[in-house]
């Protein structure tokens, strides 16, 4: 018994025994789950360092993408025909943009553009991509913009008057009952509507806006410097200088916060220089024209310039008369048109009314009469700087009104098309010859 005693005394005072070998495997279990999670947070963190470094990378790639966009609107403020860029580098990644008509109509202002991104290059094999996709729409700066624009006057309206396009007027602007004005309306005067009125776009006015009759209604906003008296209906916004009073606002009402008042704008001029190219006409009579057209009005065409001394008498277009080209009459005195106006071309044409008349008590610079309907294949142009352009009974036409004032008839029709003609100047001195009129723009999957 003393000899087994003594036995275990020595291996306890060696350190074996069960104890000593439970601590061991306790020891390297720790150390296991040590290391083992040591190993997952490193791969966490290594997920997490590779997928930010992805995310970041995606991030550039969209504002790569946003960047082409931005670039393509610039490029297309100095040239419509602008059809994109191929890959271009930029600080963060590179893009490439496309730029595609919306339709196959050449006088189609609308665009759509589709914007690639890379970061951070398009070669790069861990690259991430962003598309862009944006619609836009060119408007004029350097040419006419506008269906009817008035200035330094107004323009009235009458019955069932349809526009199709926008409305400028330097002074006060009235429609009449049942008007359609498919684009926006700009005052720099008062803007008055009456029964069963629909304007599709924006109504701006420096002073006061009146919505009349419950069937009325604007599908944009209205901001007015003055205040706003309705009884009809605006699917947007109201913002007034002054009181909003009475019908129906889907948006908010904002009373008493002047919105910023709508730009002041002028006419163009007018040159005749552009068209001294050896095949214009001058004609030193009133009555020297007429009697060539006369004889000519089954095929017309050319650049025609009539002056006159003292009174100058009104030239007529009394029969019906065909155009086999663009044509442009520029006179001293009034012009009337009473008849149809054919188009012999087998193409579009273009017809450029100018007169440098002013008003008397009975003529107006430029008056068309009598039911008159142009194709939609001649684009027309009236432009009276010094005074009135009148409507008076059934009117049909495609083209743009520009005068001193305007005075429109019972169902007149007009259908804007922007048209650029020699010898007008809008004053542009920079290269921005397009406004720019953009929608929000989508993310389409893309890598």
């Amino acid at each position: 018994m003393g000899r087994v005693l003594s036995a275990l005394r020595r291996r306890s005072a060696s350190g074996g025994g069960p104890e000593s070998g439970m601590a061991m495997v306790l020891s390297m279990s720790v150390a296991f789950v040590v290391f083992t999670l040591g190993a997952v947070w490193i791969g966490l963190g290594t997920h997490q360092i590779t997928a930010t470094g992805r995310e970041k990378l995606r991030e550039q790639a969209r504002n790569v993408a946003e960047a082409g966009l931005n670039v393509a609107m610039s490029r297309l403020t100095a040239d419509a025909s602008f059809s994109g860029l191929g890959l271009t580098a930029m600080a963060g990644g590179e893009f490439e943009v496309t730029v595609l008509p919306v339709s196959l109509d050449p006088d189609d202002t609308r665009r759509y553009i589709v914007s690639k991104g890379y970061a951070p290059t398009k070669a790069n094999p861990n690259r991430q991509a962003r598309r862009l996709e944006q619609q836009i729409e060119l408007t004029y700066n350097d040419g006419f913009r506008y269906a009817l624009f008035s200035a330094p006057g107004g323009i009235t309206g009458a019955n069932y008057m349809t526009v199709n396009g926008d409305v400028y007027a330097s002074g006060d602007l009235t429609l009449a009952n049942n008007s359609t004005v498919t684009g926006s309306v700009t005052s720099l005067g008062s803007v008055t509507t009456s029964n069963n009125t629909t304007i599709a776009g924006d109504v701006h006015a420096a002073d006061n806006v009146t919505l009349d009759n419950a069937s009325t209604t604007v599908l944009g906003n209205i901001y007015a410097g003055g205040n706003v008296s309705m009884t009809g209906h605006v699917k947007g916004n109201v913002q007034a200088g002054g009181t909003i009073s009475g019908g129906t606002v889907d948006g908010s009402r904002s009373q008493n916060s002047p919105p910023a008042p709508p730009a002041g704008q002028t006419l163009p001029t007018f040159d005749w220089a552009p068209y001294l190219d050896g095949t214009e006409s001058t004609w030193v009579s009133p009555a020297q024209f007429q009697t060539y057209w006369s004889a000519n009005r089954l095929a017309f065409s050319g650049a025609h310039r009539i002056t006159c001394t003292l009174t100058c008498a009104t030239i007529d277009f009394g029969s019906q008369w065909r155009l086999t080209g663009d044509t442009t009459i520029y006179a001293d005195g009034p012009i009337s048109l009473s008849k149809d106006i054919a188009n012999s071309a087998g193409q579009a044409v273009t017809l450029t009314i100018v007169s440098d008349a002013t008003d008397t008590p009975s003529t107006p610079a430029i008056s068309m009469s009598n039911n008159v309907t142009l194709p939609d294949n001649i684009n027309v142009v009236f432009f009276a700087p010094n005074g009135t352009v009148k409507f008076s009974q059934l009117k049909h036409f495609t083209g743009t009104v520009y005068a001193k004032e305007i005075a429109l008839s019972q169902q007149f029709t007009l259908t804007f098309r922007p048209v650029a003609r020699p010898g007008f100047d809008f004053g542009l001195t920079t290269s921005s010859h397009y406004g720019i009129t953009a929608g929000s723009f989508k993310e389409v999957p893309f890598s």
